[in-house]
Formats: C-alpha cells, structure tokens, sequence
C-alpha cells in the first residue's frame, strides 16, 4: 500500500516491460517490492509464498484460486480500450471456457455465500447470464470478427509491411467482414448451440416481455412494423448494426491508405512494369501528387524512362524499393536516376501506420514527468531513444564505446 501512494505521489508509472518478479524492466512497483525483500523479513516471506504459490490464506488471492482451478487453458484478462490485440485476448478466454467459468462462479458463489453475500450474489448473477443464448451469439460473433480484425492490426505492426501487403491483407477482411454478414448469422447460432448444449440450457432466444409503441404525431401515415421475432430482432439490432459499423469504419478509417497504394503502388515491384502507356500513367499521376505550388519534385516523363532504363540492370530479388534504392546509391547512380532516387526515397519514408509514433508518445509519458519538466530537449531526446530501443541499446558494446569517447576527448597529443 505504501508503495503504491509513494509512487502515485510522485507520478511514476507502475508497470514494466513484465509483470512477474525478478525478470528484466519488470517496473517499479516490482523493483521495490525485491528491493524491501532484501533488508525486511517480512516481505522477504511474503516474496517467497509469491514465488512459490503458497499465498492461499488471502480472501482475493483464494477467489482468484478459484478461477484458475477451473479455468485450466487461459486465464481472464482486462478489456482495453486501445489495444485490439487485448480484446481478442480476453474474449477469446471466455469463447472457449465458457462452461469452466460458469462452474467457477458457481463454486465462488458457494465458497463465499456466508462470508460476502454481495460477491454471492454478483457470481451468481454473472452465472446466470452466461447461460443467456443472447449472450453466447454474441461471444461467438465477436470473437469471429476480432480475431479478423486483429489480423489487419497485427500485419499493420510489421515493420517490413507495404502499401501494397497492407491492403491486400485489408482488402481481405473487408471481404470476410461481407462474407460474414451474409452467412455468419447462422453459423453464429449453431456453434451457440454446441456451448449452450455443453452449458445445458436451451438454445433459444428469450421472447420480449413488453413490446414498446412509439407514439406518433397528428398526420404521421407510416407506422413501421415491430419486430416480434426475437431471433430476427437480435439479427438485425445486433449482428446487422455490428457488422455494418464495422466495415463501414474499416473503409473510413483506411480512406487515405487506399489512395496512397492507388498511387505508389507501381513503385513496388519495378521489373512488373512493361507497359510504357500504362507506366507514363502512374508516373504522370505521381508527379500531380507531389506537385505544390506549381512545382514538383519529379518528372513523370523522366520517371518513366529511368524506370524501363533500370528494369534491365536489376535482379528479380532487387525489384522492391529498398533493393533498388540500395542498388543506386552502392553504385553512386544518383545522378543517372535522379528521379528514381527522389521517388524511392519519398516512398520508403512514408509509414504505413502510426504504431511506432504512438509508442514513442507512450514512452515520453514515462520519461518526461511533472518533476523533470526542466529537462532538455537533447536529454530527453537521449533518454527516449534508449528506452525505445531499449533491446538495441542492451546489445551495445559499452568498452568500445567508453574507448572510444576517451580518445575522443584525450588533451594528450602524441608524438
């Protein structure tokens, strides 16, 4: 508890790289805890029952034993707001344990009925409502359309992904996304029907107990039919509206993507492009995007020459930009292909997606505090690029570079 209001107090961030004791960039909170294990007996103890996993005496730490007794494959995570990766993690727990967490609730609903009847009771309902048919529908197409989902997210954190992967990849979860709408609904409903069989409930929908009029105005001629079906209701206020705002953001969302590959998306495979006509068309098409205030950066007339002049001296495995570019400049060809060399290196520089950005921005959170708010822009810019690369910074040679800053700074003149 002291730790936690000593780190609060000072604005210092909590988590590490890991969340488990004794293992690099575990934290701070962490880092304390080993350090007081060190010189109290106490918290030595306590580490030690941790480790071991002897803290059973703990009324949280014997709910908590409760669930990882039944829940023998995956164990519960928290629902993030930002990290997709995070929601398909924790609804992926619950898709296939559904029976071993309703068991676990009911046997914390036993276990806890006399001691804490409010938790009783939560469990209890939390049990109830797993076996809902509603509910379980709901899992599955959830989980069908997250795990699509975090299929883009993942290709998209890729560090050697295109324009042209990327959309391809995109393109087929659009896909899916259709494909599913039309027949997912079903297929929804049948692998409910398995969980709601191994839950031993009925796979049905509950009927609505009270049908709602909407009141309409003097003259209004056009009543809209309310939908009593209650599996056609759920279809259309839940799985429709849900795969209909999905795929219409998907396509909003990657607008801009879409028109970046539909430009430079020529550039990516440099001995496909044959055609002369169809190649003076991206060209020309290129040189209108990159032209500001009447003036661009390329000729797309000379682009295109260069490019059929290129083509002959490139190996299939040099065709990508970054083979290309590195062909260039090993021969010092920049003056040759002056507009190859400016185009490539345009391409080459524009991200796919902003993973990286964010994560630096997540990093100067935890760097620059309310405490070091007089830091400079050269330290702090020191500071984010270690714990950035921070797998690149603990593979560094440090004699080398302790060798080679004294020699750089050594007043002794040699004779």
């Amino acid at each position: 508890m002291h730790i936690t209001l000593y780190l609060a107090e000072n604005n210092t961030a909590f988590r590490g790289l890991s969340d488990k004791l004794f293992t690099p960039n575990n934290g701070k909170f962490l880092g304390l805890v080993q350090l007081l294990a060190k010189f109290d007996p106490i918290m030595e103890e306590h580490v030690r029952l941790a480790l071991s996993g002897d803290l059973a005496d703990h009324y949280c730490v014997n709910r908590w034993k409760i669930l990882t007794n039944h829940l023998k494959i995956y164990t519960l995570k928290n629902v993030s707001d930002t990290r997709w990766e995070a929601r398909i993690d924790s609804v992926k727990v619950v898709r296939y344990q559904l029976c071993e967490m309703h068991d676990a609730l009911v046997s914390l609903a036993d276990a806890t009925e006399q001691s804490d009847a409010a938790v009783s009771h939560e469990a209890t309902t939390l049990g109830g409502q797993l076996k809902d048919f509603s509910f379980i529908v709901s899992l599955v197409t959830w989980y069908d359309v997250l795990f699509q989902i975090n299929v883009v997210s993942k290709a998209s954190q890729s560090p050697a992904i295109n324009f042209v992967e990327f959309m391809g990849i995109l393109d087929k979860c659009c896909s899916y996304l259709e494909t599913y709408r039309q027949t997912g609904f079903e297929q929804a409903i049948v692998t409910a029907t398995e969980l709601a069989s191994d839950l031993d409930t009925q796979p049905s929908f509950k009927p609505q107990m009270r049908l709602r009029h909407i009141k309409r105005r003097p003259g209004e001629e056009a009543v809209d039919d309310q939908i009593t079906d209650p599996k056609k209701k759920f279809k259309v206020e839940f799985f429709n509206a849900l795969l209909d705002t999905m795929h219409i953001s998907m396509k909003e969302r990657f607008e801009q993507m879409q028109e970046f590959s539909a430009t430079w998306s020529f550039l990516f495979d440099i001995k496909k492009n044959q055609n002369k006509e169809e190649l003076i068309q991206c060209c020309s098409k290129l040189q209108e995007k990159l032209t500001v205030n009447m003036k661009s950066d390329i000729d797309g007339s000379l682009l295109c020459d260069e490019i059929l002049g290129l083509q002959h001296y490139l190996e299939d495995s040099q065709a990508t930009p970054t083979e290309a570019l590195n062909f260039i400049k090993k021969h010092n060809l920049q003056e040759l292909y002056p507009n190859i060399w400016i185009t490539l290196r345009i391409l080459l520089t524009i991200p796919v997606t902003v993973e990286s950005g964010e994560r630096s921005f997540s990093k100067l959170k935890l760097i620059k505090t309310y405490l070091r708010s007089t830091m400079s822009q050269t330290r702090l810019t020191s500071l984010a690029s270690l714990s950035i690369e921070n797998e690149v910074a603990e593979n560094l040679d440090f004699a080398n570079l302790i060798r080679d800053f004294a020699d750089r700074k050594a007043r002794k003149v040699k004779f």
